[in-house]
């Protein structure tokens, strides 16, 4: 599994990148929904009520958004209590989220670098655009430069913000133009997103040396280990017991079927066993070499 988490300004088009990459096939965590549900829970309103009065409830005593955002953001103490009551319950539920099935998991955490990034994730991608293209997507939301200035006078700078990222996304340009760049970017992420181990045994050492050098060559495998292995196998109605050597080869999904060839090519078996081990997680730098040495 490969844990992105996906950040930006106010008004870049973080969202538009998030439902781009789960067009794609990811799964994507959204941070804000997350926030609403927990302005739902009783503690949660109990506290906000008793700290900034009944008037940032509706008459149904829900609480309105735009009236605490009144509160909050125009004192630095009161965004601090904000971001302490609501942020640790909003990291409990995004690692829940953290379970299940392997793949691309992309969270969309606006405020990913202000309230530090969590150790879950592997790789940031910051989404930014020109102040003046981002005035006119936040008029369209209701938001003037005021209220902009006000929700991002607590946040770090923009180009602090690039530095910490391992990817940005510049989106100035229209929709097809971000289509494009979110297109190919989710591409690489996806490959990423799927990094195997295949392993196959030989009849003897030089065999599993010309099948390994043969893969990394190719720039099918990154690594090859190989060791010998005591096989006990039915074969023909025989209970069999041999020496082999075994490879194993890191690779990434997007490489198996080139790889997969190159075996059975190479292989001297009739019915050589070729095993595809998922792996659940890579760390970040070693995923990084893997693209390096795979050419991705």
């Amino acid at each position: 599994m490969l844990v992105i988490g996906l950040t930006g300004d106010i008004g870049a088009g973080k969202s538009t990148v998030s439902s781009l990459l789960e067009r794609m096939g990811a799964v994507v965590v959204d941070a804000d929904k997350i926030v609403r549900q927990i302005w739902t829970r009783p503690e949660i309103i109990e506290a906000a009520s008793k700290r900034w009065g009944k008037d940032i409830l509706d008459e149904n005593d829900r609480i309105l958004p735009h009236v605490v955002a009144s509160k909050a953001f125009y004192d630095e103490t009161e965004y601090k209590w904000l971001c302490e009551l609501i942020h640790p319950s909003v990291m409990v539920e995004m690692e829940k989220a953290l379970s299940g099935d392997n793949g691309l998991k992309v969270f969309e955490i606006p405020l990913l670098f202000e309230v530090g990034k969590p150790e879950w994730v592997d790789f940031v991608v910051y989404v930014t655009a020109s102040k003046e293209a981002r005035s006119k997507r936040n008029l369209i939301r209701g938001l003037d430069e005021k209220a902009i200035a006000l929700r991002e006078r607590w946040l770090l700078p923009a180009e602090e913000k690039k530095k910490m990222s391992d990817w940005v996304i510049e989106n100035d340009g229209d929709l097809q133009s971000l289509r494009e760049k979110v297109d190919a970017l989710g591409d690489l992420l996806l490959k990423l997103a799927y990094p195997i181990m295949v392993s196959v045994t030989c009849g003897g050492e030089e065999e599993a040396v010309n099948i390994a050098r043969e893969c990394i060559e190719n720039k099918l495998a990154a690594c090859a280990n190989i060791h010998p292995a005591r096989s006990i196998y039915l074969w023909q109605e025989n209970v069999e017991d041999e020496e082999e050597w075994e490879v194993s080869l890191k690779t990434l999904q997007c490489r198996l079927y080139p790889l997969r060839k190159t075996i059975l090519e190479k292989h001297s078996y009739d019915t050589p066993v070729i095993l595809v081990h998922p792996l659940k997680w890579v760390n970040p730098k070693a995923l990084l070499w893997l693209k390096g040495v795979l050419g991705i």
